[in-house]
């Protein structure tokens, strides 16, 4: 009898245990109640409640991401390939988990997308004469969409613009 007791207790004391979360820095622990969220708990050492709760650990770090280059048509039809850098981090842990799969890769679809957009609207003179101007408006473009999923956009940089120079083989080429 005291053996199944003493069973019984160490179960118990497992599963106590398996409730200690440690959480670093620079994460935070959105924690899951039958399956809703219920908040985020900071850094240190956090207590879920084992067997009702669930929690994932969403890092919180300032990242930095650069497109591939991309190529798009200025208003006055010329080609330009420029590639982008982004930094980002997630500001609404819960947000971030709720409402998008892969907080890093929407970011990053949205920016190309803002990007080729932006480009559409401006005309190359406009695109090489104000490139600090480019990059605000990136910056406010791509936070408008991000913050519904609980990223915050600290920066957005062009790291290269180059107009393309199409030839005469490349064209008959590619036709």
């Amino acid at each position: 009898m005291n053996e199944i007791f003493g069973g019984i207790l160490v179960c118990l004391f497992m599963i106590l245990l398996s409730g200690i979360k440690i959480v670093r820095e620079h994460d935070r622990l959105v924690v899951f109640r039958f399956g809703r969220i219920v908040g985020h708990k900071g850094p240190g050492l956090q207590m879920i409640v084992p067997l009702i709760e669930r929690s994932l650990c969403v890092d919180t770090r300032i990242t930095a991401l650069s497109t591939a280059p991309v190529e798009a048509r200025t208003l006055d039809r010329v080609a330009v390939r420029l590639c982008v850098l982004c930094r980002f981090h997630i500001s609404d842990p819960a947000k971030a988990v709720a409402k998008v799969d892969d907080p890093l890769a929407h970011t990053m679809e949205a920016m190309h997308t803002v990007l080729r957009s932006t480009i559409s609207e401006r005309t190359a003179l406009e695109l090489l004469a104000n490139e600090a101007e480019l990059n605000y408006t990136l910056k406010r473009a791509i936070s408008r969409q991000a913050k519904s999923w609980g990223v915050r956009v600290k920066s957005v940089e062009i790291k290269e613009m180059a107009v393309c120079q199409r030839t005469k083989e490349s064209t008959v080429n590619s036709a």
